[in-house]
């Protein structure tokens, strides 16, 4: 990456965020040469499930979307350039579009936030996609709580239009990740 696209780059990644905040992933799986010790020490919630280590989303270290151990951040964090990034360096879009793009998204982000919290479950530090399951999980009952079924019924749409964007716009396809 040339310094011009590297440090277009980094301004695309400090008004997004959404690969560190818990809107595109759950977990960050650690790697060979990663130390989940010196990531606790950081701060870091690391667990470990069937003996692999994975730091928790949205991740501890991320502080108005800038990444406050990036000389120490964890080997797949390192080497992640999301679907924006893959294109600005190609040169089929330009920062200007894909700027637009993260805008856009975010904004469908808050939006899957707040019909999060109108529907009764206010911000709890867990992943985006682990707090909408954990809302749509839960009956309401029509007759106690009708206001809650067109917040149920958009919230479904937003998170089913937000998925799709983030698969087509951000997420890298397994083939490549």
């Amino acid at each position: 990456m040339n310094a011009e696209v590297a440090a277009a780059a980094s301004r695309l990644c400090t008004a997004c965020g959404m690969c560190c905040d818990g809107t595109m992933f759950q977990i960050v799986r650690m790697q060979p040469g990663d130390s989940p010790a010196e990531l606790v020490r950081l701060g870091m919630k690391v667990r470990s499930l069937n003996g692999e280590f994975h730091m928790e989303q949205p991740c501890a270290a991320l502080v108005e979307l800038r990444c406050t151990i990036y000389d120490r951040r964890p080997s797949r964090c390192r080497l992640f350039n999301c679907q924006q990034l893959q294109r600005l360096e190609a040169g089929a879009i330009s920062e200007a579009e894909a700027a637009a793009v993260i805008a856009e998204t975010r904004g469908l982000v808050r939006q899957v936030r707040d019909l999060i919290e109108l529907g009764g479950l206010r911000e709890d530090g867990q992943a985006l996609a682990e707090r909408y399951e954990r809302l749509m999980s839960t009956p309401v009952n029509v007759t106690l709580e009708p206001e809650m079924v067109p917040v149920r019924r958009e919230l479904e749409l937003q998170m089913q239009n937000l998925r799709v964007i983030l698969n087509r716009d951000f997420r890298v396809p397994a083939a490549q990740g």
